[in-house]
């Protein structure tokens, strides 16, 4: 192999190395996060149990939201599930950034935008490693369809 390719490939692998700690070092934080956060809301004396009722929702509803967040929390940690966590957590995110927008409150909408985005990144970055769905076979990786199949080969 040549000495430049050489580089290529290993300067690829610190990058990829590099997203995948800093994927790990982003999911353990969200997690803990969203864990306390879900966590809490179970509490009936709680913050949130005012809040939600201020905003007019049932107590179920709360609940609700707090299984999502403490699920949506454990999910992020483990990588073949972790992007359908980060996903649900985002459908969280976007309902509350929702019921801030309605009460104007756009510095608590701006963090939610961030940690939307941070969701989002963690989606896209265990995408990849997502286990299929049950019964199925695996998805091919990308780029990995050729053209030489079964009535193409050469």
């Amino acid at each position: 192999m040549h000495p430049d390719a050489m580089n290529k490939l290993l300067s690829l692998r610190g990058v990829l190395r590099l997203r995948r700690l800093s994927a790990w070092l982003v999911s353990l934080y969200l997690a803990r996060m969203y864990v306390e956060h879900g966590w809490i809301k179970f509490d009936p004396e709680g913050f949130w149990t005012d809040a939600f009722e201020r905003w007019g929702f049932p107590v179920w509803f709360r609940w609700l939201v707090g299984v999502a967040e403490v699920s949506g929390g454990v999910l992020v940690v483990i990588p073949w599930v972790a992007s359908y966590g980060a996903l649900m957590l985002v459908a969280v995110m976007t309902g509350a950034a929702v019921v801030r927008l309605g009460g104007s409150r756009y510095v608590d909408v701006a963090w939610i935008l961030g940690y939307t985005l941070a969701l989002s990144w963690i989606a896209y970055e265990w995408w990849p490693l997502r286990r299929p769905r049950w019964g199925g076979a695996a998805l091919p990786a990308a780029g990995s369809i050729s053209s030489a199949g079964p009535g193409n080969a050469p």
